[in-house]
């Protein structure tokens, strides 16, 4: 796995909506793992207007490609904050063919976390994602690319 580098934050205005929406650009939580090619961080949050708001929810996104041609209707993910377990509700789907020349297949899942919960995430000693059992440790570059977004929420 490449090095992470330092965190990207992108923030975007729209006009017709009046919404900025700040952005860690996707870093990398993995690369080959069982089934999976790789899996990405990219966290979202927006308020309304310019002038910075602490939201009540991060849309925490993952990016996986599945080395597979279709993805797992019953995928169940998981977060685990310092051994404690977490249950997000989420939003999810397919983008066919993310690798050039592979017949494998992505995914998106978007998972609506609590501002409590993401600021526990920033400050825990251990963060990890399991997808149907399979855990991923989420390292420390990526943590604190995790905790210089959360820097732009207060």
């Amino acid at each position: 796995m490449k090095p992470v580098q330092a965190a990207t934050i992108e923030t975007t205005y729209d006009s017709i909506k009046d919404r900025t929406t700040v952005r860690l650009a996707p870093v990398q939580i993995s690369g080959e793992k069982d089934k999976y090619h790789s899996l990405h961080m990219a966290p979202s949050f927006s308020f309304s207007g310019h002038e910075p708001q602490r939201p009540d929810i991060i849309d925490f996104e993952l990016q996986t490609v599945v080395k597979a041609r279709l993805l797992d209707t019953d995928l169940y993910v998981v977060f685990i904050v310092d051994g404690e377990t977490i249950f997000l509700s989420s939003n999810r789907w397919g983008i066919p063919r993310p690798v050039p020349g592979r017949r494998w297949v992505g995914e998106r899942l978007v998972f609506h976390m609590p501002y409590e919960t993401f600021m526990e995430v920033t400050k825990a000693k251990k963060f990890e994602l399991k997808f149907d059992g399979l855990e991923f440790e989420v390292g420390e570059p990526q943590m604190q690319s995790l905790r210089e977004l959360a820097s732009k929420m207060n």
